[in-house]
């Protein structure tokens, strides 16, 4: 009985003693909770909060740690509700460095995400929840300034582990206005253009020709849908085959998608397609647009001369074949004035040596030892295509930051890729905001190019914009 009596006894000093340590052993863990905390913390962004259905928004889950720990997503949110697109895939890894009142952190990008909401109301994207392993004492036996005055007991081979969770997230979610909404209305919403155009104009019975619809700008592509085609009687026309360009890296960035119908007939004669319409919702502006194309015509006849792809079907490709003749004619007329100059000079004995004549018209090298030498040359060309109808200023322009590329870094225009150009400026230490700058200049030209180009005051501006970002370099 007295042993008995004493084991209880025993067991009750335990069980005081346990409930004497658990406030301290709470308030440690409290303690080290919050400074972890203030090293190790998930945020997310959002790049609006009220938007319409069918308007994409972008979201970025970001871990930033000062520590030494591994994190591990136990629970992703659902994001019920929308449309869900990857804009960086889990296995990206995409780390930084940023200096955060006065604190360094690595900056890891967990998630990059477009989602298009597909109904209308308050949409919660409920918290991003990650587990955590923090090494608080090295190998050496050294423990984390995070420790002091805590009693290092618990912890489990040096190592803490907690949680931590994003905020969730409302987004107000409206309805597009039903009054006045177009019948071929099917969802999109950004700011779009569109492009339609003709392969070939002139066929053969039978031949294939191709109808390229491209509709280019910013918004989600997904909800960029095949445009409707009122194809004459005698025409044959196949599936349309999609392709889809956008950067996924930047969700300001513009992008393209060309809708390719082949057709044929087998009937001699002219064939009129009649304006094809796409329309959007324009969130910025809270207005529908809609936008069309004239009549395009092509020609069935026997032994028909193809006409070179984007043959004349708009007023504006009409003016560049005729600028084209002035064009080639003018250099007739020099050739023939030339022709007669150098015979005056030889019937007159007053004729120059070849090579001489070559070194007085050589052009001096560009200097690029200044920042910016050489810009207003080598952009000249594209200066004078301002007010040439079609894509001609964008396809110089791009031909002109090429060239800058290849005598300022020694980029090969036969090589000069985006990441081939992103190496070399990162290896000559461009700053990445300005390389962001030259990456959304291309961007925007060659998404010109494929949808032949906007208005004159545009290209001005982007021509004022392409030589002020040069002139940085």
């Amino acid at each position: 009985m007295m042993k008995i009596f004493q084991k209880g006894i025993k067991q009750l000093v335990l069980w005081a003693l346990a409930l004497m340590a658990s406030p301290i052993v709470f308030a440690q863990n409290s303690t080290l909770d919050a400074r972890i905390k203030n090293n190790l913390y998930l945020n997310v962004y959002v790049n609006k909060t009220n938007c319409y259905v069918g308007e994409p928004i972008v979201v970025t889950y970001k871990l930033y740690s000062s520590l030494e720990s591994v994190s591990e997503v136990i629970k992703d949110p659902d994001f019920a509700g929308f449309e869900l697109r990857d804009l960086i895939a889990s296995g990206d890894d995409i780390v930084n460095r940023q200096t955060i009142d006065g604190k360094s952190f690595d900056v890891h990008t967990l998630r990059k995400i477009q989602l298009t909401p597909l109904e209308a109301g308050r949409l919660v994207l409920d918290p991003m929840i990650l587990s955590n392993r923090i090494r608080l004492i090295d190998a050496s036996g050294n423990r984390s300034s995070l420790l002091d005055g805590i009693d290092d007991s618990f912890l489990k081979n040096g190592e803490y582990r907690v949680s931590i969770a994003s905020v969730p997230i409302t987004v107000n979610v409206q309805e597009a206005p039903a009054n006045a909404k177009p019948a071929v209305y099917n969802g999109a919403v950004g700011d779009f253009k569109m492009n339609v155009r003709l392969s070939k104009v002139n066929l053969n019975p039978g031949e294939q020709g191709s109808l390229l619809i491209t509709i280019s700008g910013t918004g989600d592509f997904s909800r960029v849908t095949q445009p409707v085609v009122q194809w004459p009687s005698g025409v044959t026309a196949a599936t349309a085959t999609v392709q889809e360009q956008y950067d996924r890296n930047d969700k300001n960035a513009p992008g393209v998608k060309i809708f390719t119908f082949p057709f044929s007939s087998s009937k001699v004669g002219a064939y009129t397609i009649m304006p094809v319409q796409f329309s959007y919702f324009d969130a910025v502006r809270n207005r529908y647009n809609t936008v069309s194309n004239p009549p395009v015509t092509f020609y069935v006849r026997e032994g028909a001369v193809n006409a070179p792809a984007g043959a004349v079907n708009t007023q504006a490709e009409r003016n560049d074949h005729y600028g084209a003749l002035l064009l080639g004619i003018g250099i007739v007329a020099l050739l023939l004035l030339i022709l007669l100059l150098r015979k005056m000079f030889r019937n007159k004995g007053q004729q120059q040596p070849m090579r001489q004549v070559m070194l007085k018209q050589q052009v001096q090298p560009v200097q690029t030892d200044q920042p910016g030498s050489g810009v207003e040359e080598l952009l000249q060309p594209a200066e004078d295509a301002v007010t040439k109808p079609g894509s001609l200023f964008y396809t110089t322009l791009r031909q002109g930051m090429i060239r800058f590329f290849e005598q300022k870094y020694q980029v090969p225009a036969k090589l000069f890729y985006k990441s081939t150009l992103k190496e070399t400026m990162t290896q000559r230490k461009v700053p990445v905001p300005l390389q962001d700058e030259v990456f959304h200049m291309l961007t925007e030209i060659e998404m010109n190019i494929y949808s032949a180009g906007g208005m004159e005051g545009d290209r001005v501006r982007l021509l004022e914009k392409t030589k002020a970002i040069l002139k940085k370099l």
